[in-house]
């Protein structure tokens, strides 16, 4: 049917609602303290929750004095706005929930760019594919586990990585291997002449590592301390009427918002494990060291050896116990309190031995002088990208598991290896990051030329051969994402060619019209979000050969030697050709990754001094930092932590002080909002109407992350309100229609759907509305609540109220 006569309304008053049965005529409300037919004064408030990257609350309340009534930004017509325009119902009141400077606020925000493989560790936790609202014995329970497991794992190896890019600057490239070429270094880089001369009483070896050490101490103290901060910023206090929990809505759960204990056992096992690598890089050279020198009777001393095996065999104790202490579950709070403590205990042990291990470095050795590359740096580099292999495959193999065996609907994302995925490109993203800072350091620190790393002008300096394939890896990513863009634009055009028979059908219009063309193509790049599995599993193919490679690595026996470089593993009948290219497709990837890097930079402190851009990257983390940091505990924080329980005080106050609350969210506060109907105290169910307008709660919640989201979920948020509108487009590439499913006793589940099942039109109209030279805008995601339907949905809601409170 067409619409082409609907003229779009700035801000529509709906029509005197119609009679409800058994009450005779309602009313249109009037203003708070009005009386209603029976005499008793009500208040209404429609709650809004805004969705990624908010303004200012002046702008999302929409009380500029100023409203235009006609034309657009560029020219338009404008008049004073009025006491009923700043309602979008006459007699109900508007308020906002600002949340947006959780994200997007502080200048601080912009370094968050550099914590996104952290973000992605830990958003794989929650898109796991089993249910988790009951507790499955047997296979389920152990893949579960499992699955928790690895995930937090690689976590730790993540953060380990990070750590060991900053020690493999400082301490490899600076304090080893720059040193070891006292005369050359300090030609090249004078300012290292305080370390690197010959005559510095800096320059032997264990001091110039502890000086080397401070890098990466530095680079892990930031990060504890940015996430104790963090952490006490959007702490709050849980409510004292826990929620009505049900097994078919685990984000009901009491204390699900909470979750600080968790939080600080694993900061402190992260932080063991960063410091604990530190430590172990200052020992394995200075114990080499004094073993060659016992075998040939020199050195410090003849115990000196035996001083440094036993802190190696209790750094290596307190390092496993801090590593198996990642994967152990949590329970309930006594519990979860022991292992935080055992969790301080082992920290405060890597420290204490850290300074063992300190003072042992430094102890005067006589003779000692450093050679080629870092000991143990190599090793330990190649037996990280081992385990971290390993791990994704067990990860892969959970989820396959649970998947076949548990899942949650039948809706999941990817067959449910969404999770292995995104942990993967999390790893993989953590990798890159670390290759392109060593071996961007390496060069800076050489003088090479980063397509002719050879020269004879450079200052020869390596970083460990792994990162050569981390390097290829970033190349053949470059390639792959021109492949995938290339392809994404001919299918739009495409589905641009498939959606043109609706669009001409609905609004009755030539396919030669080139407004025919814009709907159809606003279309279908709303529909493109059915393209992301595609598109991630395709960005995923260079893990593959990496795991392959760490996989061979570990079975050989080579994970100490580590594998050769990557131009230097080719071989075979054109040896000559492949060497040569990968060799080009390593340095590409190294001035990519430089490139990325700086890219990174130029964002952030863009990002520091203005104030849209800042909130474009905070746009970023509202949609990934929604959840509770459970497995990198230095991801970024989670703004739901602290928006939901403050939602949910402010709604049960206003619904147990008689008010009835229309609580609307659009985008990513649309899910703030179930959420906050979720832990909803038991005298407040049934008191809210909700409202949702371009929600991902089922597109992309309920694929992604099913055992949190889905239709049982929906089917449960629907009884805790009075009444719940969705409305979405076609043209909007985050919404789809909510999708419920009511489960039955003796028959089959029933499915259903949120009203309205159909779209709004998008655009309201095909040619201007009367008084109008300008065709109306097709709004895609955006302004919903300028929509004559949003009105009507508040009405239709609220009615649902008076319904159940008359």
């Amino acid at each position: 049917m067409s619409d082409a006569a609907v003229p779009p309304v700035p801000h529509p008053v709906p029509p005197a609602p119609p009679p409800v049965p058994g009450r005779g005529t309602v009313p249109r409300p009037g203003p708070a303290g009005a009386d209603d037919d029976a005499g008793a004064e009500r208040d209404r408030v429609e709650l809004r929750v805004h969705g990624v990257a908010g303004g200012q609350a002046e702008e999302l309340l929409d009380v500029e004095p100023a409203m235009r009534v006609a034309g657009d930004g560029l020219a338009g017509f404008f008049r004073w706005r009025g006491p009923h325009d700043t309602e979008t119902v006459p007699g109900v009141r508007r308020e906002i929930f600002a949340w947006g400077n959780l994200t997007s606020g502080s200048s601080s925000r912009a370094l968050w760019l550099l914590l996104l493989p952290f973000m992605l560790l830990n958003l794989a936790y929650w898109t796991r594919p089993g249910r988790v609202d009951r507790n499955p014995g047997g296979v389920r329970q152990m893949a579960n586990h499992v699955y928790d497991g690895s995930v937090r794992l690689l976590a730790l190896s993540l953060t380990v990585l990070i750590t060991l890019a900053a020690a493999g600057i400082g301490m490899d490239l600076v304090a080893w291997q720059c040193t070891a070429q006292a005369e050359t270094c300090v030609r090249a880089r004078p300012w290292l002449a305080f370390l690197a001369a010959p005559a510095s009483p800096l320059s032997a070896p264990g001091t110039a590592l502890l000086l080397g050490a401070l890098l990466p101490v530095a680079v892990v103290v930031v990060l504890w301390v940015l996430s104790r901060r963090t952490e006490s910023e959007y702490e709050v206090i849980r409510g004292p009427v826990p929620p009505v929990t049900s097994d078919a809505a685990p984000l009901s759960r009491p204390g699900f918002w909470h979750n600080g204990e968790i939080l600080a056992r694993l900061r402190s096992a992260h932080i063991a494990m960063a410091l604990g690598a530190v430590a172990l890089l200052l020992l394995v050279p200075t114990l080499r060291h004094d073993l060659a020198a016992r075998a040939v009777a020199t050195g410090p001393g003849p115990a000196a050896w035996l001083v440094g095996a036993v802190l190696a065999v209790v750094l290596g104790a307190v390092m496993t116990a801090s590593t198996a202490s990642v994967a152990v579950p949590e329970g309930d709070t006594k519990w979860n309190a022991r292992v935080d403590r055992v969790c301080r205990m082992l920290r405060d042990a890597v420290v204490a031995v850290g300074a063992g291990v300190a003072v042992y470095t430094v102890w005067p050795r006589p003779g000692w002088s450093a050679s080629g590359r870092l000991p143990g740096d190599g090793a330990m580099l190649n037996a990280l990208f081992t385990a971290q292999g390993l791990l994704v495959l067990v990860l892969l193999a959970a989820s396959v598991v649970l998947y076949a065996a548990d899942r949650a609907h039948d809706r999941t994302a990817m067959r449910g290896v969404a999770g292995p995925a995104t942990a993967a490109l999390g790893a993989l993203l953590g990798g890159g990051f670390s290759a392109a800072l060593v071996y961007q350091g390496s060069l800076w620190l050489s003088g090479c030329d980063p397509l002719a790393p050879n020269g004879s002008s450079c200052l020869e300096v390596e970083p460990p051969t792994a990162y050569s394939w981390l390097q290829l890896a970033f190349a053949l990513e470059a390639v792959i994402a021109l492949v995938v863009v290339a392809v994404i634009a001919l299918e739009l055009r495409r589905a641009t060619r498939a959606h043109l028979p609706q669009v001409t059908e609905q609004y009755a219009r030539s396919v030669r019209d080139r407004r025919t063309w814009e709907i159809a193509r606003a279309r279908a790049i709303g529909r493109m979000t059915e393209a992301l599995p595609t598109v991630m599993a395709a960005l995923l193919a260079p893990v593959a050969p990496l795991v392959v490679l760490a996989l061979y690595s570990a079975f050989s026996g080579d994970v100490v030697a580590g594998p050769r470089s990557a131009d230097a593993a080719v071989s075979g009948g054109i040896e000559g050709l492949a060497r040569e290219t990968v060799a080009v497709l390593v340095s590409l990837g190294a001035v990519l990754g430089g490139a990325a890097l700086l890219g990174v930079a130029w964002i952030g402190r863009s990002a520091y001094r203005d104030r849209p851009t800042r909130q474009a990257v905070g746009a970023l983390w509202d949609v990934g930092t929604f959840w509770p940091r459970v497995a990198h505990p230095l991801a970024p924080p989670s703004y739901a932590e602290r928006a939901v329980p403050q939602l949910t005080a402010r709604v049960a106050r206003m619904a147990r002080d008689g008010t009835d609350v229309v609580l609307s969210g659009h985008s990513q506060g649309s899910v703030l909002a179930a959420a906050t109907v979720w832990q909803l105290p038991e005298d407040c169910v049934g008191r809210v109407a909700l409202l949702t307008h371009g929600s991902p709660l089922d597109r992309l919640y309920a694929r992604y992350f099913p055992a949190y989201f889905g239709p049982y979920a929906f089917a449960d948020l629907r009884r805790r309100v009075s009444g719940w509108r969705n409305l979405w487009r076609v043209t909007d590439a985050i919404a789809d229609p909510v999708r419920t499913m009511e489960r039955s006793v003796d028959g089959p589940d029933v499915p259903g759907v949120i009203a309205p099942a159909e779209p709004l039109p998008d655009p309201r109209s095909y040619d201007p509305p009367p008084g109008e030279a300008l065709r109306p805008e097709i709004l895609g995601h955006s302004r919903y609540t300028e929509d004559p339907a949003y009105a009507e949905s508040v009405w239709k809601v609220l009615n649902d109220t008076d319904d159940r409170h008359p």
